[in-house]
């Protein structure tokens, strides 16, 4: 048993003294030491960092993202009384041009269900009234730039001025009442397009999120409609078109105690980085 004994001690010694002749060794041991210490592994402790001039320009560049419109509306005119809600969802995907300018493309589609109340006047003077439910699906695609202004709070906010065109189709489907003496009598479908300028705020929260909520109320534009129609003649059909050019600026509007969609109503939505 001494001779065991005596080996045992003898190969441990000799291991001290090349550790203690070899620095890198030495120094590598400590190393794992330390590291299992604080971490429990050396595996759990290897933080891989990728350089960003390695990361592929497209990656650095690209983003993704969608927002969400949703609002009540309420418009008076002297014949017509119209109420409504609507949602919108729309992916977005764009590119980093410079620091302060992205470019990006929206396409989405929406949902619109309104309801209409139009007064009449009879020959003798008195007035009458009926009701129409009328529910919408869209579709629009949306171009646009953006440009920064501002950040604030370490750069975590951003005050940015967005321009974009649009173009969609509408089209209504009638669910209650009657279309006779109606806007949407003979209406198969609309085209609208436009051109609108908007704040827009974005908070980053993450090295790849940002949250942004756009100022519809904030914003001046010009907007168009071409409504396609199909009037029933004996024999078949008449089929014509109405345009509607309108340029408008929101705040204006509120001000002039003009109602308008999208007045009431709350558009945001999520930026992501590759």
């Amino acid at each position: 048993m001494n001779k065991i004994y005596g080996l045992i001690a003898a190969v441990v010694l000799s291991a001290a003294t090349a550790m203690a002749q070899n620095d890198h060794i030495a120094d590598g041991l400590a190393s794992v030491a330390t590291i299992a210490g604080e971490t429990g592994s050396v595996e759990d402790s290897i933080i891989v960092a990728v350089p960003e001039e390695n990361i592929p320009l497209w990656k650095q560049k690209l983003y993704y993202g969608y927002t969400f419109d949703i609002y009540f509306h309420h418009d008076s005119k002297t014949d017509k009384k119209e109420n409504g809600w609507s949602i919108a969802i729309t992916p977005e995907i764009g590119w980093r041009l410079k620091e302060r300018i992205y470019l990006g493309l929206r396409f989405g589609g929406a949902f619109q269900d309104s309801y209409t109340t139009y007064t009449y006047e009879r020959l003798d003077g008195e007035k009458y009234s009926k009701d129409l439910r009328v529910m919408h699906g869209s579709w629009e695609a949306a171009p646009y730039v953006r440009y920064r202004l501002k950040t604030l709070f370490n750069d975590k906010v951003g005050i940015w001025l967005e321009a974009h065109l649009y173009a969609g189709m509408d089209f209504p489907r009638v669910k209650d009442g009657t279309v006779e003496g109606t806007d949407y009598a003979g209406l198969r479908q609309s085209v609208t397009y436009g051109a609108q300028i908007s704040p827009v705020i974005t908070y980053q929260f993450s090295k790849k999120k940002t949250f942004q909520i756009f100022f519809s109320i904030m914003s001046f534009g010009y907007s168009g409609t071409t409504r396609f129609y199909q009037d029933p003649i004996e024999g078949g059909h008449r089929e014509y078109t109405n345009d509607i050019i309108i340029f408008s600026g929101k705040l204006t509007n509120l001000l002039a105690n003009q109602f308008t969609p999208g007045l009431y109503g709350l558009k945001f939505g999520i930026q992501r980085s590759l």
